[in-house]
């Protein structure tokens, strides 16, 4: 006969078993039920779904928004796979964001839906709207691994044309003859330098020499110059202006015939002549210390280059292999 004893804890383990069970159930399913997601559905042209499969995540940047919960063929066109996406209700989906096939681990093929993309200033997409679809990954990487291989292919080809006996021997010839110039360009830079150190100090001497002919042709120029700065101030000068206009109006009274008038101009152009005569004069008297020396530069620069020139005609290859000595 059962006790009361024995009902109380049949009843009691039923109890707790029964509060487990709806417990679990609650985890599994009530929560699931309770929670409020948005439905979104993506378009596939044409890219395979294998490693798909209802349940996958889908992520956003990494993020785990929702699940995968239908794919099915486009009755209307059967190019293309229609996915039905559940994510979190409120989650922000731009129009712009992309949803790409990526895989969870290439180990095993399985694939889950990356979202990636959109700004904060793009029109957020409503319940039950397509989410653009971006590129599939392996047809980038195989489309990648393609070219990849034509690269090869012809880096290949290059490589067996360059090899081939011919092209080897004219290849081998043209390293030779690099070897060769690189010889006779070491050479002629050691001869070079063998000249440049045994001949030092005269091309020194040259070259210094050369300088103050430069210098002295320099000042002189500048000597003259000057000179003839200060002829023109004076050719310019308002006096010779008004001589050369009295001297035009003496030509017009001369064809008038105004004899009077003619001597009076003549005495006064005399007089204006005369202090035309005495401001050059001064002027050649001012200057002439300037033109003395630029003819004692000139000088100069002549004695220089007669000393190089009496140099070159005693020792004519002083300038290939110095003097005898040095």
């Amino acid at each position: 006969m059962v006790t009361r004893a024995q009902k109380i804890r049949v009843l009691t383990l039923l109890a707790i078993s029964l509060i487990v069970v709806f417990y679990v159930l609650f985890l599994l399913v009530g929560k699931k039920i309770m929670s409020r997601n948005d439905t979104y559905y993506i378009k596939l042209q044409k890219q395979s779904v294998t490693g798909l499969n209802i349940g996958t995540d889908v992520k956003y940047y990494g993020i785990n928004i929702g699940k995968v919960v239908d794919i099915v063929v486009n009755p209307e066109d059967i190019s293309e796979i229609i996915v039905t996406v559940s994510v979190k209700q409120g989650t922000p989906i731009k129009e712009t964001a992309t949803a790409n096939l990526s895989y969870q681990s290439i180990a095993t093929g399985l694939k889950q839906i990356e979202i990636t993309g959109g700004d904060n200033e793009d029109r957020t997409l409503q319940p039950e709207e397509f989410i653009k679809a971006g590129s599939d990954l392996f047809n980038d990487i195989t489309g990648k691994a393609e070219i990849i291989a034509q690269k090869i292919e012809s880096l290949l080809n290059n490589l067996i044309f360059i090899t081939e006996q011919e092209n080897a021997q004219k290849f081998v010839d043209l390293i030779s003859q690099l070897e060769d110039d690189s010889r006779k360009l070491d050479t002629l830079i050691t001869a070079a330098n063998d000249f440049l150190a045994d001949n030092n100090e005269e091309l020194k001497n040259i070259l210094r020499k050369g300088s103050v002919m430069i210098d002295n042709v320099s000042d002189a120029s500048s000597a003259a110059a000057k000179a003839l700065r200060n002829l023109d101030k004076k050719v310019q000068s308002e006096e010779l202006d008004s001589s050369l206009k009295d001297l035009a109006e003496i030509m017009r009274k001369i064809n008038s015939k105004d004899l009077d008038v003619l001597i009076t101009s003549l005495n006064e152009l005399v007089k204006k002549s005369e202090s035309t005569v005495s401001t050059i004069d001064r002027t050649f008297l001012q200057g002439r210390n300037d033109i003395l020396r630029s003819i004692e530069l000139f000088k100069e620069t002549l004695e220089n280059i007669n000393e190089f020139a009496i140099l070159i005609r005693d020792n004519p290859d002083i300038l290939i292999r110095g003097k005898d000595g040095d």
